[in-house]
């Protein structure tokens, strides 16, 4: 099955800045139906919440499973320092954290879904999610071919794409140029 078209619902300048209200800011197509993300507010009210417009995010599949992932931002800036400082969040109730890793030794990148046991990584110029030690899923720049029929596999996925976590199994030496 192939998961493709993570379009957003709303302008490229609306997805850069934080939410006021909660609201559908994308949906794509998948073979187990349509996922959508909503994004408000975060319930966190630091100073640092309040200045860096964090949010919490929330995935839903059709009218069944939800992801939700707490405290991530709306910049891509933002949502890259969350995501290294680590982030938690909820499948079904079952409580999860998004762990990142770059380096510049390949076999060290790492994006995890710690609690699912879904993990992303990358090889050469292909992306792969697996579940366990099983690799479920096959991918670059936005089209994924996946074997997984699990609800949590497709919207770790759909989570992965939209928050742009590709950025971590990049190597860092082109960031710094």
């Amino acid at each position: 099955m192939e998961l493709k078209g993570f379009d957003k619902d709303v302008q490229s300048r609306s997805w850069r800045v934080a939410a006021k209200t909660t609201a559908v800011y994308s949906r794509v197509d998948t073979p187990l139906g349509e996922i959508t993300l909503e994004r408000g507010p975060s319930a966190t009210r630091t100073p640092e919440a309040l200045a860096n417009g964090w949010e919490d995010w929330v995935l839903t599949l059709g009218e069944g499973p939800e992801l939700r992932v707490r405290d991530v931002g709306a910049e891509e800036y933002i949502v890259r320092k969350r995501l290294e400082a680590g982030v938690e969040g909820e499948f079904n109730g079952k409580r999860f954290s998004v762990r990142t890793r770059s380096s510049f030794r390949r076999s060290a990148r790492i994006v995890a879904f710690d609690g699912l046991g879904i993990t992303f990584t990358a090889r050469r110029l292909t992306l792969y999610a697996y579940e366990g030690n099983t690799c479920t899923a096959k991918g670059s720049a936005g089209r994924w071919t996946t074997t997984t029929r699990s609800a949590a596999g497709i919207l770790s996925m759909c989570l992965f794409e939209w928050a742009r976590m590709a950025h971590f199994l990049r190597t860092p030496f082109f960031r710094m140029l």
